[in-house]
């Protein structure tokens, strides 16, 4: 969904997402970054405070590279609620990491 020709779908993409995951624990903040980062395909730092609730969105980045996936992270220009014109992040998702070399690798040894 491109944000310039759907704006509102996607601020309503966000709002249902925040409600589906209510709470404000790292790990429910986490879900909502990841589940927006699924459907949207990125999701900025403006977007993540506004309609997700999420207050420190590289935290959650964090979290989710722990997790083993993709995130990488762009500069953008987005104006902020007041209007001025700020240089955020937007995070952009990459899936979740495979290592196809490795995949069995420890098969069959004991955890």
């Amino acid at each position: 969904m491109d944000e310039k020709k759907a704006p509102s779908l996607r601020i309503e993409a966000l709002q249902t997402i925040r409600n589906k995951h209510s709470g404000s624990d790292a790990e429910t903040q986490t879900k909502r970054f990841l589940e927006a980062a699924q459907s949207l395909g990125s999701i900025s730092t403006l977007e993540a405070y506004r309609y997700l609730d999420i207050l420190h969105p590289p935290a959650r980045k964090r979290d989710l590279i722990k997790l083993g996936y993709v995130i990488d992270l762009v500069w953008v220009y987005e104006p902020s609620l007041c209007g001025p014109i700020h240089r955020v992040g937007r995070y952009v998702y990459g899936g979740k990491a495979s290592y196809p070399l490795f995949d069995g690798l420890l098969d069959g040894f004991p955890a």
